[in-house]
């Protein structure tokens, strides 16, 4: 049941536009008063605040809000209780001050081993929705968020969630209840919120908690691709992909991409590293994972998954943990580049690493194999790319176009930018596959001469403050796919076999006020 609240005058929330990072603040910091604002009826908000509800399939457990002839807002928190092993100090009210959507939420301070019990009063029945989510508003960046669902035949606990500071949408795939043992997802009575490694009282704010069922095919990408969110989960079908591929959260708390998943070998000691099956226990046994979709227009569809080992257990000082980054890059004609950044700062020594692919393919600044090897890594970073094509007449020029880039002359742009996967400063960036200029008060000229072999389907990136359209031309003909970036720079494609020299010319306002 979606309810439909107009709020025309409360106290302003100090809340995030995106629900997931705000600057830390502590609780003596938060606001307790504010001028009076006018705010965007309650269903907009939510909307906004919550983008898996795109779907338009949710329930709404608990809201915190009045109900015109019903319950009011502050009532909502006669369904929640703290449980605790011993005596100790607890909050748990209704506050106006700090809330996601609407005008109130819930203020809980909950003791080092306790849990924040909701005893849901109405809806039993967790059966046809693939998450559970709630807006939880953080004073810390933790790492050990969790929640333990109850049903008469059992229970299931969730993994750790990541939360930061200010507002977070957190999301739990509640499709692992199907496989939760003898758990009744048709009657769940209780739902138990803890922070499992708190040494101390943790101060909270919960709206907002919803199951959603948030199945749907995202838009928006290239011809040919298809990308399907299910839970927290993803289901790709791209050219070059033998099969559909399943971007899944493993036991481990991580997301690998099932067979494609390129496998890491970590060893102490210096010199070759045998193969076999993954081997990260110099990262820790505690992980938590984070998949996003960072960029997807009609030239390329562009995932990060994002793997973090932390040295200490619940409260972090910042998200510059150690940490394994997957960026994943793929094309419409079947070209996948991987990106790998290794982050040991404060770890164990790693000494050499191996990193075997699916199938031969084309290592940045190295060769064409499966499998590479670091016989010395050398400091606690470590960055790898390399680029896989999908079999056929244009395998060959594919790998050879990553391993041996064109040669790029410009002729107006700014001098000295490159981009920061360009390995081998010739304006060819590794880590995504593409090439990449900086243009220079909103123009850039430069000429491209293929390597021997020709230049298949390629791919620029201009930076360049673009403040609206910008064109583009080659070989006096007009490119009409250029796409704007979130990060101000345009995209665009030389599609075909190029054999020949090519000048390319690109135009365009830009914002004078950010202008370098």
């Amino acid at each position: 049941m979606i309810r439909l609240i107009v709020i025309t005058v409360v106290l302003v929330v100090w809340s995030g536009c995106d629900g997931i990072t705000r600057p830390d603040r502590s609780q003596a910091d938060v606001p307790r008063e504010t001028a009076p604002v006018r705010l965007d009826p309650f269903p907009v908000q939510q909307a906004r605040a919550y983008p898996e509800t795109v779907t338009g399939r949710f329930l709404s457990l608990v809201d915190f809000e009045d109900v015109p002839g019903g319950m009011r807002g502050h009532e909502y928190v006669r369904h929640f209780e703290i449980v605790a092993d011993k005596a100790t100090r607890t909050v748990l009210e209704f506050v106006v001050n700090i809330t996601r959507t609407g005008a109130g939420a819930m203020e809980a301070l909950l003791p080092a081993g306790g849990e924040l019990v909701f005893n849901i009063p109405d809806v039993h029945d967790f059966s046809g929705y693939t998450l559970l989510s709630l807006a939880l508003y953080s004073r810390t960046l933790r790492d050990d968020f969790q929640v333990t669902l109850n049903s008469p035949d059992g229970n299931w606990t969730s993994h750790r969630r990541l939360v930061l500071p200010g507002w977070n949408n957190v999301l739990f795939d509640i499709r692992r209840l199907e496989k939760a043992g003898k758990f009744n997802v048709r009657n769940v009575t209780k739902m138990r919120l803890a922070f499992a490694d708190s040494t101390g009282p943790v101060s909270f704010n919960i709206d907002d908690i919803m199951l959603i069922n948030n199945r749907r095919t995202l838009k928006g990408l290239p011809d040919g691709m298809s990308l399907e969110k299910i839970g927290l989960d993803y289901r790709l079908t791209a050219p070059g992909l033998m099969d559909t591929l399943e971007i899944a959260q493993s036991r481990d708390g991580l997301w690998r991409w099932g067979k494609d998943q390129t496998v890491v070998r970590l060893s102490a000691k210096p010199g070759p590293v045998k193969p076999g099956s993954e081997q990260l226990q110099l990262m820790g046994a505690r992980r938590v994972g984070r998949v996003t979709v960072i960029e997807r227009n009609g030239i390329r569809l562009r995932l990060a998954n994002t793997w973090y080992f932390p040295t200490r257990a619940g409260e972090w000082a910042s998200l510059a943990v150690r940490r394994m980054q997957w960026q994943h890059t793929f094309y419409a004609d079947g070209r996948h580049v991987v990106h790998l950044e290794l982050n040991n700062a404060g770890g164990r020594e790693i000494s050499s690493v191996r990193l075997d692919a699916e199938k031969r393919v084309a290592w940045a600044g190295r060769e064409k194999v499966a499998a590479f090897v670091q016989k010395t890594l050398r400091g606690p970073i470590g960055r790898w790319s390399f680029l896989s094509a999908p079999q056929g007449t244009h395998e060959g020029i594919m790998l050879g176009n990553y391993l041996s880039p064109a040669k790029v002359t410009p002729t107006l742009a700014t001098t000295g930018a490159f981009a920061p996967g360009d390995v081998e400063r010739d304006g060819f960036d590794e880590s995504q596959g593409c090439y990449y200029l900086k243009a220079r008060s909103g123009h850039c000229r430069f000429r491209i001469t293929p390597p021997k072999e020709g230049l298949f389907n390629a791919v620029f990136r201009v930076a360049g403050n673009w403040a609206g359209p910008v064109s583009v031309n080659s070989a006096g003909r007009t490119i009409r796919d250029v796409v704007m970036l979130e990060d101000g720079s345009i995209l665009f494609q030389l599609k075909g076999w190029q054999k020949g020299p090519i000048s390319v010319e690109v135009q365009g306002k830009v914002d004078i006020l950010k202008e370098e």
